[in-house]
């Protein structure tokens, strides 16, 4: 049943009025509420009219997920619901006695009404999910209190101190705050809640074990902001880097101190190299000689980045067309290229080579050993 328009707060009563309870009002269903809401209340509301001065918005985080944490990028991938709470008295549809305590809509409605434009102001990309639609949730309630729900999927910045890796931590933060409305327009503060992580955070490489919010004012040309931030603790696990590092590095320590038990009468046996050793040798061999081709390349490549110590520009012009030529092509890239063709052609056929001989050479002996 629409509401009369314009008719004041006498028109309304008569539209909510039961004639056959004597006078008594009834409630007012859903649509009565949103038709107010969306007909009634735009005759007179101003959306780039501040609801008050300040407007006093409470923010609460819920995780969902944290899907990577990047080292290359030093950045983090987040999903979280973002949930503001404010009041706009222009808003109160409290004397139309709803049956329901809250109207909810979606994100449509936003655009009609005032908000306090926040967002994550230290992202590097941020983008609301719309699967199928566009995921954000208003609610209004009868008193003109505002619950603004939105999930978003946003990248952040992390620091990181590698030089303990890997039992290193790494901080993670995003800073939250209005981009339009300082904090004598707009003050902003957590809930009680601040944050809520759906599941424990676990990643291949690293855990989440704690995290720390912090309100604080920003000065800026305009004036000052408040700032809601809140930084994640992640931690490496470092169990896979003692497996493949750690204990091989204390095994083969452990078995070079062998030799001292043998006594000074066993000093052929102590400096005998045997097959493993030939083999351990060799892939150190091959390792070291990977590394030096590289040292090689970075050497010939080192004035690569240097600028050109010219003053007139080099371009050349064609006569025919007025375009310019590409310029002629680096002697050192070409000679780097060229080492990394060779290399990817040797090093394979090389360490093959080795293997063939090392497998047959002791196999051989062992197959003879073992018939005699």
């Amino acid at each position: 049943m629409r509401l009369p328009e314009g008719g004041g707060s006498d028109a309304r009563d008569e539209a909510i009025e039961s004639p056959s309870s004597g006078g008594v009002k009834r409630c007012a269903n859903d649509t009565e509420v949103i038709d107010y809401i969306l007909y009634d209340t735009s005759l007179h509301y101003n959306q780039y009219k501040i609801p008050a001065i300040p407007v006093d918005v409470r923010v609460e985080m819920w995780v969902q997920e944290i899907t990577s944490v990047s080292e290359m990028t030093q950045d983090f991938q987040i999903d979280v619901y973002m949930n503001e709470f404010w009041q706009d008295p222009g808003l109160v549809y409290d004397h139309l006695n709803p049956c329901h305590r809250n109207i909810s809509f979606d994100y449509t409605m936003l655009e009609t009404i005032w908000t306090p434009n926040t967002c994550f102001v230290n992202s590097k990309t941020a983008q609301i999910h719309k699967s199928p639609f566009v995921n954000i949730f208003l609610m209004v309630f009868p008193n003109g209190s505002i619950w603004s729900n939105w999930r978003i999927k946003t990248t952040g910045p992390c620091e990181m101190d590698l030089s303990k890796f890997p039992m290193d931590s790494i901080d993670c933060n995003l800073v939250f705050e209005s981009f339009n409305y300082n904090n004598k327009e707009v003050r902003m503060r957590w809930t009680d809640v601040e944050i809520d992580i759906f599941k424990a955070i676990e990643l291949p490489d690293f855990s989440m074990v704690h995290y720390y919010v912090n309100n604080s004012a920003k000065q800026y040309a305009a004036g000052s902001w408040d700032e809601l931030s809140v930084k994640f603790l992640f931690r490496r696990r470092y169990g896979w880097y003692l497996l493949q590092g750690y204990i091989p590095t204390y095994m083969t320590t452990f078995i070079s101190w062998i030799p001292f038990y043998l006594g000074p009468r066993a000093i052929p046996a102590r400096t005998m190299i045997g097959a493993i050793d030939v083999w351990m040798m060799g892939g150190i061999f091959f390792v070291f000689a990977s590394l030096v081709e590289l040292a090689l390349i970075g050497f010939s490549m080192r004035k690569e980045d240097k600028p050109a110590q010219t003053k007139r520009p080099t371009r050349r012009w064609n006569l025919s067309g007025g375009s310019t030529e590409p310029a002629p092509p680096n002697p050192r890239l070409k000679r780097g290229e060229t080492m990394d063709l060779y290399a990817r052609i040797l090093f394979p056929c090389a360490y093959s080579f080795y293997n063939f001989v090392y497998w047959g050479i002791y196999m051989r002996s062992a197959l003879q050993n073992a018939t005699v």
